[in-house]
């Protein structure tokens, strides 16, 4: 899923490019921009998060907000191919939704 080093201050966190997306991992990370700031790069097929932490984290709370970051890019991620593969479902409902408004196109709306 994803690969970890620590450099001095901070925490490297690898993400397969092909795996995950680039947006998916940023809004991820905006999640927990209160806890720590992220600097995203690409480097070849990885999508590279260098994790400060906003105050001294013990250990253990930076594990957990670690393993948190990268449950939050996964479900971030699946809601985006989600949104991906129901936009004509979705779409399709918004157009007969609004398709008897007089909104759309030239038609008139009935009086009553």
């Amino acid at each position: 899923m994803s690969n970890i080093e620590q450099e001095s201050s901070q925490t490297l966190l690898r993400f397969d490019n092909r795996v995950f997306s680039l947006p998916a991992v940023k809004k991820a990370a905006y999640k927990y921009i209160n806890s720590f700031t992220a600097d995203i790069n690409l480097e070849g097929n990885e999508i590279v998060c260098a994790l400060t932490f906003a105050s001294p984290a013990n250990k253990d709370l930076a594990s957990r907000l670690i393993e948190d970051l990268k449950k939050e890019v996964l479900d971030q991620d699946l809601r985006e191919q989600i949104k991906a593969e129901t936009a004509p479902i979705r779409n399709l409902i918004f157009a007969l939704a609004f398709s008897k408004t007089g909104i759309v196109g030239n038609e008139q709306v009935p009086k009553a």
